[in-house]
C-alpha cells in the first residue's frame, strides 16, 4: 500500500522555468508529462527504480549502472515521496532503499527522445529547395565553433544536406572535416574513398557515365550515415551533383499511390552486393523504413544493385515491381531533381539515409573524395549538442 497516496492517486507539480513538467504517482505507475512539448509518458515503478542514481546504485567513477534487477522485487512501490525543491524529489521505496531524482535528467531519459521522434524534418522538392538554398556554414568556423557544427548537424536534421565552404582542395582536409563528427567508416570502398573515371573500381562511378539518383550501401545491415563529397578537380564539363529528398518522394508515394507505399513499408526484400571471389553482401530489409511512431528513418533505393525477391509469394513480386516503378517515376521526376555543381572549396554532407544522390555525365578527368560517417556517431554527436 501506498501510505502517503491519497485515494490512490498523488500529483506533485514541479514546474521548472525552462521544462515545465508534471509529475503522477499513482497506485501501480508513475507519470511524467512535460507541458511545453505536450508529452507524457507512464512508466512501472520498478522503471524509475532502476533509474536511481545514489552511490550504491550507479558507479560514478566507471560511469555505469549498477543495479542488479534481480533482486528488486516487480512490486517495488513507494512508501513516502516528498519534494525537495522545485526540481528534485526524493523517493523512500517499500524494500528501504531512498532514491533522489532531478526531473531534467528524468525528461531527459524519457520524454526527450519521444520529444525527438516527433520533431518535423523540411521536406523538400526542387522550387521548395531552390528558394532556400542548400544550407553553407564556413570551413573555419565549423572547424573551431561548437555552435556552427550544432546548426551545421542541426541542418542535416532538417534538410538532409550542408554544404560547407572555404575549403582547401586537397584529400587531407575531409579528415579534418569528419573528425568534428566522428570517425570515419570504413567499407569495402576503404575508409576515404577517391572516386576517378580510371575504372579503378568494378562500378559505375568509377566511369564518367551519369549516375541516376540512389542511396549507398543499401545491402549492408549498418549503411552509411551521412556522405561527404568534396571534389578536388571538376570535370572540363558536365558532373554536375544531383540530390533528391527520399523522404518527401516517400510521402508522394504514400499520398498518391497508398498501398505501393504500404508494399514498399512492409515486403523484406534482399539488397545485395555482388562481386565473383570478392564479395558477398547482402540485407533483408524494406525500401521505406518508418519508425514506430510513422516517421520516416531510411530510403533503401539504389537501381544498379540487384534486389532478390526469390524468397517472396508470386503476388508480392508483381506488387513490387508495380510499387517499385511508381517510386521511381517520382524519384526521377524533374520536380523533385536539384543539382548543383560544387566546387573545389565545397564540401558537401548529406544524410545516407533520406538523400538520394546521383552525377550528370562529364568528359575530361574528374577527381571526387567520399567518406562516410556512421550513423550511431552522427546521432551521438546531435545528442550530445542537444539537437
Amino acid at each position: 500500500m501506498l501510505k502517503n497516496l491519497r485515494n490512490k492517486f498523488l500529483s506533485l507539480c514541479h514546474v521548472t522555468r525552462r521544462l515545465h513538467i508534471e509529475t503522477k504517482f499513482g497506485k501501480n505507475s508513475f507519470q511524467i508529462i512535460s507541458k511545453i512539448s505536450k508529452t507524457s509518458h507512464k512508466y512501472p515503478y520498478l522503471w524509475l527504480r532502476d533509474n536511481c542514481k545514489c552511490s550504491k546504485c550507479y558507479n560514478y567513477v566507471a560511469d555505469e549502472i549498477d543495479i542488479d534487477l534481480s533482486k528488486i522485487s516487480d512490486n517495488i512501490r513507494p512508501s513516502k515521496i516528498e519534494s525537495i525543491d522545485q526540481k528534485t524529489f526524493s523517493v523512500l521505496w517499500n524494500d528501504g532503499h531512498e532514491s533522489q531524482y532531478d526531473l531534467e535528467i528524468l525528461y531527459n531519459f524519457s520524454l526527450k527522445s519521444l520529444h525527438q521522434l516527433k520533431n518535423s524534418k523540411k521536406l523538400w522538392n526542387k522550387d521548395i529547395i531552390g528558394k532556400l538554398g542548400v544550407p553553407k556554414f564556413n570551413y573555419i568556423d565549423y572547424l573551431s565553433n561548437d555552435l556552427t557544427l550544432r546548426s551545421s548537424l542541426e541542418s542535416i536534421k532538417i534538410y538532409g544536406a550542408v554544404i560547407i565552404e572555404g575549403v582547401n582542395a586537397n584529400s587531407n582536409e575531409i579528415s579534418n572535416l569528419c573528425k568534428r563528427i566522428g570517425p570515419i567508416q570504413n567499407s569495402h570502398f576503404g575508409a576515404d574513398c577517391i572516386v576517378t573515371n580510371s575504372l579503378s573500381f568494378k562500378d559505375r562511378a568509377y566511369t564518367n557515365l551519369s549516375l541516376k539518383a540512389h542511396t549507398d550501401t543499401v545491402y549492408l545491415k549498418n549503411s552509411a550515415g551521412i556522405e561527404i563529397f568534396h571534389v578536388l578537380k571538376p570535370a572540363e564539363s558536365g558532373g554536375e551533383s544531383l540530390l533528391v529528398d527520399g523522404f518527401y518522394c516517400a510521402q508522394q508515394l504514400k499520398e498518391n499511390y497508398p498501398n505501393d507505399f504500404e508494399i514498399l513499408r512492409k515486403l523484406n526484400v534482399e539488397f545485395n552486393f555482388l562481386k565473383e571471389g570478392v564479395y558477398d553482401l547482402r540485407h533483408h530489409g524494406p525500401v521505406i523504413e518508418l519508425d514506430k511512431l510513422g516517421n520516416f528513418v531510411q530510403i533503401r533505393f539504389n537501381p544498379y544493385h540487384k534486389v532478390n525477391l526469390d524468397h517472396l509469394p508470386f503476388n508480392d513480386i508483381c506488387d513490387y515491381y508495380k510499387a517499385m516503378r511508381n517510386f521511381s517515376k517520382i524519384i526521377q521526376n524533374e520536380s523533385n531533381e536539384y543539382w548543383i555543381s560544387l566546387r573545389q572549396d565545397q564540401v558537401l554532407l548529406f544524410d545516407n539515409f533520406r538523400i538520394l544522390h546521383g552525377r550528370a555525365a562529364f568528359t575530361g578527368h574528374r577527381t571526387l573524395i567520399t567518406v562516410y560517417i556512421s550513423r550511431d556517431d552522427y546521432l551521438s554527436k546531435a545528442n550530445v549538442l542537444g539537437i
